[in-house]
């Protein structure tokens, strides 16, 4: 086995801290995992992680080594890309299916036009397949949704707020609602309140929801479209990023009505992997994005 891979073991169990997860991103065996770690640390002459039950942390040598091995691992994707410079350069963007769907297209197609020479893809994915893909290190950077509740993320990479946006309430055009200037939080009492599949959506909501002491009966949906069609057929109201419904408001679709007291609102922005440089493309659309808001 390689230096190189042994060293991207040693890198993926220090950002998960589990041989288990570690194993399954790498798609090797446990044993094999233990192994490299293990050839590592005889090599160097020094534990590099410390372990706790399940989980392990880096030794103060481990963190040293982490640091190397970044730059030893970026040093030969550096020279498979000086040794392939005449292929076309594709840049992998990674964005949540929020912002992919809603915020991104125009943007991208924008630094597609002063970019027509180079190569992109697009991958939108929901928030747990960026977060998978940031940690197989597919990508060196994500856009995506920021929530604080998140110590993986937020603790783990570099954020970069780009918007924040705010979650309107909204309902039909039939709606009783339709004919109130403000609402107040005990309208919202008891009424069907529809919400995405989204753990970090639902628990920002509801934790907004019972600091105004309002009580809703949740109803999950598959996604935002799928809300926004309901609400449209019935009586059902839901909170929604205000990307997603503002062509539906303009068009008299929905409508929206503010609450007394209660703003729910959310960031959005780059997540970045720590103590990466990104390459000349990256750079320029990050460059490029954010100049955009």
């Amino acid at each position: 086995m390689s230096s190189a891979d042994k060293l991207q073991t040693f890198l993926t169990l220090a950002d998960c801290r589990s041989f288990t997860e570690t194993a399954k991103i790498l798609y090797t065996s446990q044993p094999t995992v233990s192994n490299h770690i293990q050839q590592l640390e005889n090599q160097y002459g020094t534990p590099l992680f410390n372990r706790s039950g399940k989980s392990v942390v880096l030794t103060q040598k481990g963190r040293i080594l982490y640091e190397y091995a970044l730059k030893i691992t970026s040093l030969y994707k550096e020279a498979a890309n000086r040794l392939q410079h005449d292929a076309p350069q594709t840049l992998n963007i990674y964005v949540s299916n929020y912002l992919g769907a809603y915020v991104l297209p125009d943007l991208i197609s924008r630094f597609n036009d002063k970019y027509p020479e180079e190569s992109f893809h697009l991958h939108t994915c929901d928030y747990v397949e960026l977060q998978n893909n940031l940690l197989q290190k597919r990508t060196n950077f994500a856009i995506m949704p920021l929530y604080d509740t998140d110590d993986y993320i937020q603790d783990g990479y570099e954020i970069e707020p780009l918007f924040v946006e705010e979650m309107l309430l909204v309902a039909s055009p039939e709606h009783p609602w339709n004919k109130r200037k403000m609402l107040y939080a005990r309208d919202l009492n008891y009424k069907r309140l529809l919400v995405p599949d989204n753990d970090f959506i639902q628990s920002n909501l509801i934790q907004a929801l019972k600091q105004s002491q309002v009580n809703v009966e949740i109803v999950h949906k598959p996604s935002l479209e799928a809300i926004k069609d309901e609400v449209r057929r019935g009586d059902h109201i839901a909170f929604l990023p205000y990307y997603a419904v503002n062509k539906s408001l303009s068009n008299d679709e929905l409508i929206t009505r503010p609450v007394a007291g209660l703003q729910i609102k959310r960031s959005n922005g780059f997540v970045i992997r720590k103590n990466t440089k990104l390459n000349e493309l990256e750079q320029s659309f990050y460059t490029f994005i954010k100049q955009a808001f």
